[in-house]
C-alpha cells in the first residue's frame, strides 16, 4: 500500500508540475513576475526562493498553483507595474491561462502515442454513447461483461474481476449474456476455459468449474454480467500513426464531454446527483486505481496509459467555465478582448474566490465518496 501511494503522489506531481510549469514559462516570455510556484494547495509546508519566485510544498496535496504578480490585484498601483499580469495585453494574458491545459493535452498526447504504439496502434473502448472517433477505423462489438462477483465463489476464486470482458468459453465466440448463462449452467461440475479481456485491455484465459448446487441468487459462477458495446479503433495510415497520440488525446476529450453531457442529463432527470458521483474519482479513488494497475503481470503500459488519461482529463477539468479553473479565468479575459473593458478586479477576485471555496468541498464530498465506495 506504501509503495502504491508513492507512486501516486509521484504521478500527481508530474501532473501538477506539466501543468503549473505551463503557466510559468509563459509567464517568465511576456515578462510576468511569478511570485510562488507551488505543489499542493496552501497552507505552505516549506518552500525556498530562488531568484524572485518561491518554489514551495503546501499541506493539501491535490493539485497547485502559479502566483502570478497583480493577477488578483485590486491595487491600481500594482495593476498599472509593467512586470504585473494585469497590465499585459490581452492575448498575451490570455496565453498564459490556457498554457497550464496545453501542457497536459501535450503530455497526454505524447503518453498516448507510447501507448499505442506498443498496441500496433490498436484500441478497444468501452462505448456509452454511440460516438464515432476521428482518423481511425471503427468497428463496434457488443461483448458480455462481468459485473458484481460474489465472494469465495468460484469466480473469485478463479481470479475473475468485476470489469472483466467475457471474449470466449472452450473456444466460442460469444454474442450475449444469454449465450454465456446458458453455457455455463450446461457444464456445472465440469472446468471451464474462459478468455478474458481486463479494463486495461490485456487478454488471460482462467479455468473455472461452475458450480451444480450455487447458493440462491447467486448462479454456477457467482457473477452478475452486463452487455456493453466495445468500439474496436485501429490507426491505418502512415500520417494517422505518426499523429495519433494528438488525435486519440482529441478523439478522448470529445468523448468525455459527450459522456459528461449524458451524466448531467441523466441526474437532472432523475434530480439525483448519483449518475455524476459515481462517475467521479478524488485522491482516494485514484490511489486505489493505482494500486490495481501496478498489480497487474506488466504494469508500464496501463500506467502510463491512466497517466495520460489523467492528464487529458485534467486539461478537460481546467478549461471549464467554473470559477477559480483556468476557463473560469478565460471567460474574464473574453469578455475584456469582446467589449474593450475588464471587468472590476474586485469583481473578479470575488468570483474566484467563491469557486475556490466551491472547489474545495466539492473535492472533500468526493473523498468521502471515494472512502463509502472502499468500505460500503
Amino acid at each position: 500500500m506504501l509503495f502504491t501511494i508513492i507512486v501516486f503522489i509521484f504521478t500527481l506531481l508530474i501532473l501538477v508540475l506539466s501543468h503549473e510549469f505551463g503557466h510559468f514559462l509563459a509567464a517568465k516570455k511576456f515578462g510576468v513576475k511569478v511570485l510562488e510556484f507551488g505543489f499542493g494547495l496552501r497552507p505552505r509546508l516549506f518552500g525556498k526562493k530562488v531568484g524572485e519566485t518561491i518554489f514551495s510544498v503546501n499541506a493539501l496535496p491535490i493539485g497547485g498553483f502559479v502566483e502570478l504578480f497583480g493577477e488578483d490585484e485590486t491595487d491600481k498601483n500594482v495593476l498599472k507595474n509593467d512586470r504585473s499580469f494585469a497590465s499585459k495585453p490581452v492575448l498575451q494574458r490570455i496565453i498564459v491561462v490556457v498554457a497550464g491545459v496545453a501542457m497536459n493535452f501535450a503530455l497526454a498526447a505524447i503518453l498516448f502515442w507510447v501507448v499505442l504504439f506498443s498496441k500496433g496502434f490498436e484500441e478497444s473502448l468501452p462505448l456509452l454513447t454511440d460516438h464515432k472517433f476521428a482518423g481511425v477505423t471503427q468497428v463496434n462489438e457488443e461483448v458480455v461483461l462481468i459485473g458484481a462477483v460474489s465472494p469465495e465463489s468460484p469466480a473469485e476464486v478463479a481470479g475473475i474481476k468485476g470489469g472483466d470482458r467475457v471474449k470466449e468459453i472452450d473456444g466460442v465466440k460469444l454474442e450475449n449474456s444469454e449465450q454465456f448463462a446458458s453455457i455455463v449452467k450446461q457444464k456445472a461440475g465440469r472446468k471451464i476455459n474462459l478468455t478474458l479481456l481486463d479494463p486495461q485491455n490485456e487478454t488471460r484465459n482462467i479455468e473455472v468449474e461452475p458450480r451444480t448446487n450455487p447458493p440462491e441468487g447467486q448462479g454456477p459462477l457467482g457473477v452478475s454480467l452486463g452487455l456493453i458495446k466495445v468500439a474496436h479503433i485501429k490507426y491505418d495510415s502512415a500520417i494517422s500513426k505518426a499523429t495519433a497520440g494528438i488525435v486519440h488525446s482529441y478523439n478522448l476529450a470529445s468523448y468525455s464531454f459527450g459522456i459528461l453531457g449524458m451524466l448531467i442529463s441523466d441526474s437532472f432527470a432523475a434530480r439525483d446527483l448519483e449518475p455524476v458521483s459515481q462517475s467521479v474519482a478524488g485522491p482516494v479513488g485514484l490511489t486505489n486505481l493505482t494500486g490495481s494497475i501496478l498489480q497487474t503481470d506488466e504494469p508500464l503500459i496501463p500506467y502510463l496509459n491512466f497517466v495520460a488519461l489523467l492528464s487529458l482529463n485534467l486539461a478537460i477539468i481546467n478549461i471549464l467555465p467554473f470559477p477559480a479553473l483556468d476557463g473560469g479565468r478565460l471567460i474574464f479575459l473574453e469578455i475584456e478582448a469582446i467589449f474593450r473593458r475588464r471587468v472590476k478586479p474586485e469583481v473578479e477576485k470575488w468570483f474566484h474566490l467563491v469557486g475556490y471555496v466551491i472547489l474545495i468541498s466539492l473535492i472533500v464530498t468526493i473523498t468521502f465518496s471515494d472512502i463509502r465506495k472502499l468500505f460500503p
